[in-house]
């Protein structure tokens, strides 16, 4: 691959390319658990229902 540059997201996810733009930019978490946190999240979004992975806190009690 001797283009000169990595994919960025937009150019991957309009491509479909996003193995390749994962590949270009493996970077290690340092979040515990953040895949599962992550993958929680992208499910909830795509069938609408709320995520309660990795909750920080509660609104009911926290104070704004």
């Amino acid at each position: 691959m001797s283009r000169g540059k990595y994919l960025s997201l937009e150019e991957a996810r309009k491509l479909g390319k996003m193995d390749q733009f994962v590949r270009e930019h493996n970077i290690e978490p340092d979040v515990p658990n953040s895949r599962v946190r992550f993958d929680s999240l992208l499910d909830s979004m795509a069938s609408g229902k709320p995520s309660t992975a990795g909750r920080t806190s509660n609104r009911e009690i926290s104070e704004d």
